[in-house]
């Protein structure tokens, strides 16, 4: 069984609100950048980490067992639900989304699920692979032709995504991606935000990975270089190193995932949102 070791860091950067988050555990890497404006984008970056955070130590939203390939999918779509009920409740949320990229441990291997423009990489025996296709216009236009990889880093709509998670039902599932990886012990595995893959180059991004002794020193090491970028946004990443574990491992049982940036800063008005819905829920981490 493939689990990952993991860690995560995030940075407002220059921006005066973190709208990123991320968690990391033993079964589950993830990131949300959220869309929409202050409260909006970090409301709906938020909904979505802490819906799936459970999945990161075995366990679904209900508390129940959570494993195999459809878990994902399925918990995906509830924060979707869960980004549409809280809009209800507060209309001056309704044009707020999130981006997410995830990578889930389901006892079959790993699974990457990703929306937007947020990015998974690989290392592997030093060679960096970039795991997700950004669903942006200028992605659109670098694969017609119409654009370079150099202009579409300066390009003035590079962050205009086309696909994310804002509560729109099915179509919104139907847009993300779903990718079984190739994925074996000693992999090194990363998600981030573009604040950070805008600012450093994936060579850069490689170097940083394999010079790192652990997740930990990793993630610090590319937010330190996002930071002196100079930055542009919210930075955050989630390292995490595969390995294989025996199913019966006592320590994920134990195990919590580590949410950082504005999963931890719950918004009032959506907690409150949430409790109306789900009395005694409240706002926060299922689980």
């Amino acid at each position: 069984m493939l689990v990952l070791d993991s860690a995560a860091v995030s940075s407002t950067g220059p921006r005066p609100d973190n709208q990123d988050s991320a968690c990391a555990a033993p079964l589950l890497m993830v990131i949300a950048d959220g869309v929409g404006g202050n409260v909006g984008g970090a409301v709906a970056s938020s909904l979505v980490v802490n819906w799936l955070a459970p999945l990161g130590t075995g366990r679904s939203v209900d508390g129940g067992p959570a494993r195999g390939p459809g878990d994902l999918v399925r918990v995906v779509a509830g924060a979707n639900d869960r980004i549409r009920a809280a809009y209800t409740e507060r209309p001056r949320l309704r044009s707020m989304a999130t981006t997410m990229t995830a990578v889930y441990a389901d006892g079959e291997g790993l699974l990457l699920a990703h929306i937007g423009d947020s990015r998974g990489y690989q290392l592997r025996a030093g060679a960096l692979v970039q795991l997700s296709t950004d669903h942006t216009l200028v992605q659109a236009m670098i694969d017609a032709g119409e654009l370079t990889v150099e202009e579409a880093r300066v390009h003035p709509q590079r962050s205009a995504v086309y696909a994310a998670l804002h509560g729109g039902g099915d179509e919104d599932v139907a847009g993300m991606d779903l990718l079984r990886l190739d994925a074996q012990p000693g992999d090194r595995l990363m998600v981030c935000s573009d604040g950070l893959s805008d600012v450093i180059r994936p060579d850069r991004i490689g170097q940083l990975l394999a010079g790192a002794a652990g997740p930990a020193e990793a993630a610090a090491a590319l937010r330190d270089a996002a930071l002196a970028g100079p930055p542009t946004d919210n930075i955050t990443v989630v390292v995490a190193d595969v390995r294989e574990a025996a199913p019966d491992e006592p320590w994920l049982a134990a195990a919590k995932p580590c949410t950082v940036g504005a999963a931890v800063d719950f918004r009032e008005e959506t907690a409150e949102a949430l409790e109306a819905l789900w009395p005694g829920r409240g706002g926060g981490s299922a689980g």
